[in-house]
């Protein structure tokens, strides 16, 4: 007989992410799961992580052995110290990529934070 594992709850979950350049690429970080996505702009790279954290979430929800949590790096989660809020437009833009889903936050329509590193504090 086979035993049925009962899915993990993930409904509650939020993240922050940190955008920044990375050479001629640019790079979206999650900062609770270490999860990135690589893009040729702000917008792809966001859209590449969404998309991943979407995958792992739904991979976890059925798998507790899958390890979800995972903080970022200590220098990624410097740079979300010094960040700036993307622009909503930039958001619906993403969203839209994405097929319209969104989860809301605090009743606004967000994925959670996500951040833009200024230019001149990427460091290494």
């Amino acid at each position: 007989m086979a035993r049925s594992t009962p899915k993990r709850d993930l409904a509650g979950f939020y993240d922050t992410c940190v955008i920044y350049q990375d050479g001629h690429e640019w790079v979206a970080h999650s900062i609770m799961t270490d999860q990135i996505g690589v893009g040729d702009s702000v917008l792809d790279a966001y859209v590449a992580l969404r998309r991943a954290l979407t995958a792992l979430l739904e991979a976890a929800s059925d798998d507790p052995a899958i390890t979800v949590f995972s903080l970022a790096p200590p220098a990624v989660r410097q740079r979300a110290l010094k960040a700036k809020p993307l622009p909503r437009e930039l958001l619906e833009i993403a969203e839209m990529r994405l097929g319209g889903k969104t989860v809301s936050i605090d009743g606004v329509k967000l994925p959670g934070k996500i951040l833009r590193a200024p230019a001149g504090d990427l460091g290494p």
